[in-house]
C-alpha cells in the first residue's frame, strides 16, 4: 500500500498548506517585527506591537491551527484531550516557566522571542509536518531517515545531531528545575541538581520497566494551575486584577510609572532600568527573528515532541493534526502566562524597591536570594545581611539605600528570587516552583525517552509499533545523556532560556531541511539529505564553538564578517601585539584574559547571537539539499511508496 492510500490521513490540499504557510510567517514573524511602528497604537491599555509579540499573534496562531486542522480533514480516533496534555507537559519543561520568563523580565519585549518561537514552532509542525510524517511507520526521525532515504549514514549523523542538541535542551531544562527545586529545599545549586537528575533517572527507569496505565494529562494540569495560582497571587499582590492576562497593559503603565518614581527618588539610574514594552532595545531585528525561528524549526523537529506524539507508535494518521492543535491550544496557555508573570514579578519587586530598603536594614530575603546566587548585593553574595550592608556602604554615590543599580540578578534567577524580596507570601509561590519541578521532570523523561527510541531504531528497521526495549546499549545511550545533560547544567554560564535556544537552533541546522524535503519533494535523496545535514550543522557548530570557546580564533580567522567597528577591530590587534610581547607567565595570563575579555564582544558574524545563527545556516542546509539531490538525481528518484 502506497502511503498516500493509509485510509482515514488528512490530506490537506496545496493551496492549504501554503496560504496557511503565508499566514504562518505574518502572524508569528512579519508582525512582530513591526512593533516599532505598531506601538504607536494601543489596544486594551497595550502598546500594539507588545500585545502582537505577548497575545496576539499566539492567539492567532491557534486560530490558524484550529482552522487547518478542520479543513485537511482526516478520521479522528476521538482519543479524547489526555495525550494532547501529555504533549504539553513534555513541550512546556520547566526551562519555559523560569527561562523564557526571566529573559522577558530581563530582556523586555525582545525576550518575547523565546515564547513566540514555541509557539510558532508547534504551529509549524501541525501544519507542515504532522500531516505527513505519520504515513510513515516510524518511531523517530532516524526511523524515518532510514525508510525515506535508505541509508545508515543518513539515519546515525540524524541520531548524532539530535543526540547533541537534546543534551543541550536537557541541561537547560535540568537547571531550571533546579533553580524552582533550590527555592523550595534551599539546597545548594549543585546538590539540587544532583537530586533532579536523579529523580530523572529514577522516573524514566521506572516508566520504562514498568510500563503500566497513565493519567493522562494529570502533570499539564497540574503545571498550569500551579503557574495561574502564583501569576494571580503576584497580580493581586501588586493590586492587579483576577484575570492578569488582561490587566497587562495597566501593569505595563504601572511598570513606567513606578521606574520614573525610581529615577525621581534617585533609587535607580537610567542604564538599570530596562522599558518591558519597547522593542528592539537589546536585540536587533534580525536577531529577534534568528531566535524566534530557531526555537520554531528546534520544535518542529524535536525528537521527544515529533517521534513520542506525532508518529504512527502514537497516534492514528488522522488523528496526528488535531492532536497537534489540542496540544497548541493547551501550551498557549502556558505562553500566554509569561509576559505577566514577568511584568507582575517585576512590578512586586519594584514597588518594594521605591518604598526604600534601608542598607542598615537589608531584609533576610534579599540575603537569602543572594545566598543561593540569584543576585549579587553591590557585588557580593552572602546569607549575612550584615555582610551585605557593609559591602554597600562601601558603594559609590551611597545615600543610604539600596538602589536597583547595586542589584545584579541573574535572568533565571529573578523569577524566584523577585517574588521573594518582595515579600510575596510562599504558599503563593510554591505552586509555580513546584509546577517547575514537575515539568522539568516531565520533559527530561521525554527527551531521554526519545533519544533511546532514535538510538534503537538506527540498529536495525522496526515497524511502528514495536516496543524498543530497554537493554543495556539503551541504558548507556540514557546515562550517558543524563550526565551530559547535568554537567551542562552544572557548568552553563549562559541563561537557561538562552541554552535552550542553541539546543534548538543545532536540531534545526541539522535535521529541519532534510526533514521537511524528504516530506515534501520527491526528488530529494540521500545524497541531498547528508549535504543539507552537513552544512547546516557545520555552520551552526563551528559558530557556537567558536563565539563560546574559541572567539579570538574566530575573530582571527572570520573578523571581516563581525559587526565590530574600526576602533574595537584595531584593539584586538594592540591586545594580540600585547600577548605576543608579554615574557612572564604571569603577564601572559594578563593579557590574554584582556584579549578574551575585548574579544568575546565583537567575535560574531554580522551580530548575531549564537542561536540566531539559524538565519543562515537553515536556508543554507536547505540550499545544499536541493541543489545535491539534483547533481545525484536518479532516474528512479522519489520517496519510497511502500509502507
Amino acid at each position: 500500500m502506497s502511503l498516500g492510500d493509509i485510509a482515514g490521513a488528512s490530506r490537506p490540499s496545496g493551496r492549504l498548506l501554503l496560504a496557511s504557510l503565508m499566514l504562518w510567517l505574518i502572524l508569528a514573524v512579519a508582525l512582530p517585527l513591526c512593533a516599532l511602528t505598531l506601538n504607536l497604537f494601543h489596544f486594551a491599555g497595550f502598546p500594539l506591537g507588545f500585545w502582537i509579540a505577548a497575545q496576539g499573534a499566539i492567539i492567532g496562531l491557534v486560530a490558524l491551527v484550529a482552522f487547518y486542522a478542520w479543513r485537511a480533514g482526516g478520521t479522528s480516533a476521538r482519543e479524547g484531550i489526555g495525550p494532547a496534555l501529555v504533549f504539553a507537559g513534555e513541550c512546556v519543561g520547566a526551562v519555559a516557566l523560569l527561562g523564557f520568563t526571566g529573559y522577558i523580565a530581563a530582556m523586555g519585549y525582545d525576550g518575547l522571542a523565546l515564547p513566540l518561537g514555541m509557539v510558532a514552532g508547534i504551529a509549524l509542525l501541525a501544519i507542515l509536518v504532522a500531516p505527513r510524517f505519520v504515513l510513515y511507520p516510524v518511531q523517530s526521525i532516524s526511523g524515518f531517515f532510514a525508510i525515506r532515504y535508505g541509508s545508515n549514514v543518513v539515519r546515525r549523523l540524524a541520531f548524532l545531531i539530535a543526540f547533541v542538541g537534546c543534551v543541550l535542551l536537557l541541561a537547560a531544562d535540568i537547571r531550571a528545575g533546579s533553580l524552582a527545586f533550590q527555592s523550595l529545599s534551599n539546597l545548594p545549586l549543585p546538590q539540587a541538581i544532583l537530586v533532579l537528575t536523579l529523580t530523572i533517572t529514577a522516573i524514566w527507569l521506572a516508566s520504562s520497566l514498568l510500563p503500566g496505565k497513565k493519567i493522562n494529562g494529570i502533570g499539564f494540569i497540574i503545571i498550569c494551575g500551579g503557574l495561574l495560582a502564583t501569576l494571580i497571587g503576584l497580580a493581586l499582590y501588586a493590586d492587579g486584577s483576577v484575570i492578569p492576562h488582561l490587566t497587562l497593559g495597566a501593569a505595563l503603565q504601572s511598570h513606567a510609572s513606578i521606574s520614573q518614581k525610581l529615577i525621581i527618588n534617585r533609587l535607580s539610574d537610567f542604564q538599570s532600568l530596562k522599558p518591558m514594552a519597547s522593542p528592539f532595545l537589546q536585540l536587533s531585528m534580525k536577531n529577534f527573528a534568528g531566535l524566534l525561528l530557531a526555537v520554531a524549526f528546534g520544535i518542529v523537529v524535536a525528537p521527544h515532541l515529533l517521534g513520542r506524539h506525532v508518529s504512527q507508535s502514537s497516534v492514528a494518521p488522522g488523528s496526528a493534526v488535531k492532536r497537534t492543535a489540542a496540544a497548541l491550544f493547551a501550551v498557549a496557555i502556558i505562553i500566554a502566562s509569561l509576559p505577566p508573570l514577568a511584568v507582575y514579578s517585576r512590578l512586586g519587586f519594584e514597588q518594594a524597591m521605591s518604598k526604600g530598603i534601608e542598607i542598615a536594614a537589608i531584609p533576610q530575603s534579599l540575603a537569602e536570594a543572594s545566598a543561593l546566587g540569584w543576585v549579587k548585593v553591590c557585588d557580593r553574595n552572602s546569607e549575612a545581611p550584615t555582610e551585605l550592608t557593609a559591602a554597600c556602604q562601601k558603594a559609590s554615590g551611597q545615600r543610604g539605600f539600596v538602589r536597583l543599580q547595586d542589584l545584579a540578578f541573574t535572568t533565571d534567577g529573578f523569577v524566584v528570587a523577585a517574588p521573594k524580596i518582595s515579600g510575596l507570601d510562599p504558599w503563593l509561590q510554591y505552586p509555580l516552583l513546584i509546577g517547575a519541578v514537575l515539568a522539568s521532570i516531565l520533559m527530561g523523561n521525554a527527551l531521554i525517552s526519545g533519544i533511546v527510541v532514535e538510538d534503537g531504531e538506527i540498529r536495525a528497521n522496526r515497524d511502528a509499533n514495536e516496543v524498543v526495549n530497554l537493554d543495556f546499549r539503551a541504558v548507556t545511550v540514557g546515562g550517558t545523556m543524563l550526565v551530559a545533560g547535568a554537567l551542562g547544567a552544572l557548568y552553563a554560564a549562559m541563561s537557561t532560556g538562552l541554552l535552550a535556544a542553541e539546543g534548538f537552533a543545532i536540531l534545526a541546522a541539522g535535521l529541519f531541511p532534510a526533514l521537511v524535503l524528504g516530506l515534501h519533494w520527491r526528488h530529494m535523496n540521500k545524497v541531498g539529505a547528508i549535504a543539507a545535514m552537513f552544512v547546516g550543522i557545520a555552520i551552526t557548530g563551528i559558530y557556537l564553538l567558536g563565539v563560546h570557546l574559541w572567539p579570538v580564533e574566530l575573530f582571527s580567522l572570520s573578523g571581516s564578517l563581525s559587526n565590530a567597528m574600526p576602533e574595537a577591530a584595531d584593539r584586538f590587534a594592540e591586545l594580540q601585539a600585547a600577548l605576543a610581547a608579554a615574557t612572564t607567565p604571569e603577564a601572559q595570563a594578563a593579557a590574554r584574559a584582556a584579549l578574551v575579555a575585548h574579544v568575546t564582544t565583537i567575535a560574531n558574524w554580522g551580530g548575531l547571537q549564537p542561536a540566531a545563527i539559524t538565519l543562515v545556516s537553515v536556508p543554507a542546509g536547505f540550499i545544499a539539499g536541493l541543489v545535491f539531490s539534483l547533481l545525484f538525481r536518479s532516474r528512479k528518484a522519489g520517496g519510497p511508496t511502500k509502507s
